[in-house]
């Protein structure tokens, strides 16, 4: 599985920062792999359609579309950027 940044580094510093959704469905993949996927995703500046999501998920494999539903949804609340602002303060 690549990674972008180190697993204990996004589950300390950005997942407790993310809104979870209290209804809807409850997504197979873990947080953790969802936002590495994300970074992957911005550190390369692939196409979402060319996300390699089966070397980013170890179980339960996510398509690009789920993997950008989450980032639009974090996007637009503003919780990305604050995840963002809040790892280069501790930088």
């Amino acid at each position: 599985m690549y990674q972008v940044l180190h697993k204990d580094s996004i589950k300390l510093d950005i997942v407790p920062h993310l809104l979870l959704s209290k209804r809807g469905f409850k997504s197979k993949a873990t947080l953790y792999e969802i936002v590495n996927a994300i970074l992957y995703r911005l550190k390369t500046g692939i196409q979402w359609s060319y996300l390699p999501v089966k070397a980013l998920f170890s179980t339960q494999v996510l398509s690009h579309k789920t993997v950008f539903c989450h980032f639009r949804n974090w996007y637009k609340t503003g919780v990305w950027q604050s995840c963002w602002t809040e790892l280069l303060k501790k930088e």
